[in-house]
């Protein structure tokens, strides 16, 4: 081995560089935190991961790739069988988690879903519709009824929007 390939072999070794390139693939399908995919050569791949390490940890960021959407996939370890999903051209939806807090954005329904361990936005807004439909005050005459029908419609048309986007 000559002295430059020997002082680069020393130097890869040193900060630990892999000099493994991205592979292209179109992805096949989705499981949870995992994907198959095809690679130009028709060769297929299971356990492709969406995150950098599989196992239960809740604090976690995964983009899920459209099946039939091109990804960027790398090796940590230079074998096919140790392969994450970098980037990808077409995403299904985001979900992220840290601390008990969730987020999902997910393109396929259009939708958000936002909580945490206790509760989550769509809950607080359904709350809010059911107490603004059974609202009730005293006055002199005693406890008011129940909101006026153009109220209730509009209660009722809050009701239809915010289910349009949350989860």
């Amino acid at each position: 081995m000559s002295k430059g390939k020997e002082i680069k072999t020393l130097l890869r070794d040193v900060v630990a560089a892999n000099s493994n390139l991205p592979i292209q693939a179109e992805v096949t399908s989705l499981e949870d935190d995992t994907c198959s995919v095809v690679l130009a050569s028709g060769l297929e791949l299971n356990d492709v991961r969406l995150k950098a390490s599989i196992g239960g940890d809740d604090d976690y960021f995964i983009q899920r790739p459209k099946i039939g959407s091109k990804v960027m996939l790398l090796s940590i370890t230079g074998s096919l069988d140790d392969l994450m999903v970098l980037k990808a051209d077409e995403i299904e939806n985001f979900e992220f988690s840290s601390n008990g807090l969730k987020i999902l954005i997910d393109s396929e329904d259009g939708k958000v879903k936002i909580g945490n361990g206790q509760t989550n936005l769509k809950k607080i807004f359904q709350m809010n519709v059911d107490l603004l439909k059974e609202f009730k005050v005293f006055t002199p005459s005693g406890p008011s009824g129940t909101p006026l029908p153009d109220v209730l419609l509009k209660i009722n048309l809050f009701e239809m929007e915010f289910k349009k986007l949350l989860k």
